[in-house]
């Protein structure tokens, strides 16, 4: 999958199309936007939500970390294309809309360095090393010289005197293991965009009966 975008046309019942159709282009073009935007809204409550489009919550995510998923997809979701025949809700980042498409069909996605620091999930590599880095490396044998002799040093020590890229890059070397450039994650499937049939009537039928009352 390349991207993900959704269509509002595909889901408008038959006789809202053929009121559709009889609008001046000019008009039908200012509903469809009006009615993409009112789905944006719809989607990015849903996220808020932490719910797929049917309803069920999202799978919950790994470890323990509590913060919501899918938030930053769901601020960047936006009208990409607007016309008299159809609007398109979707990212115009092509990565943005592709990482969209990977969350919503559960797909494998290839993570790497670069791609974490363009997503701002990078780890701090200047920071101080980690105290959970400290661990593992006195864990995989780590000694400091003190003299002419070689010493454990303690878990403040190396918090203190140890930024975290070195500290990931001895511990690789001190377990034999080659530092991966790029790794696979598996994610489960979860709505990023998308609307129910009822959702999308429910909004052109409103923005319609508006622009059809609507003072000329």
């Amino acid at each position: 999958m390349h991207g993900l975008e959704f269509d509002v046309r595909g889901l408008v019942a038959a006789k809202e199309k053929l009121r559709l159709l009889a609008l001046p282009a000019a008009k039908r073009r200012r509903l469809l936007n009006t009615a993409a935007k009112r789905l944006r809204t719809v989607n990015r409550k849903r996220i808020r939500a932490q719910r797929n489009v049917d309803g069920t919550s999202y799978a919950p995510r790994r470890g323990r970390g509590k913060r919501k998923l899918l938030t930053g997809l769901g601020k960047s979701l936006q009208v990409t294309r607007v016309g008299p025949d159809a609007a398109v809700l979707g990212w115009k980042s092509s990565g943005l809309s592709r990482i969209a498409g990977e969350h919503q069909a559960g797909q494998s996605q290839t993570m790497s360095a670069a791609r974490m620091r363009r997503l701002g999930k990078a780890a701090d590599y200047s920071a101080p090393a980690t105290k959970q880095q400290a661990r593992a490396l006195l864990k995989a044998g780590y000694r400091i010289k003190a003299g002419k002799r070689w010493k454990r040093p303690t878990l403040g020590w190396i918090v203190e005197h140890l930024k975290n890229g070195q500290a990931g890059l001895v511990l690789a070397q001190l377990e034999g293991k080659t530092k991966k450039t790029s790794w696979k994650i598996a994610l489960p499937a979860r709505s990023v965009l998308g609307a129910t049939a009822g959702e999308v009537r429910e909004v052109i039928g409103t923005v319609l009966q508006q622009t059809l009352t609507a003072p000329r």
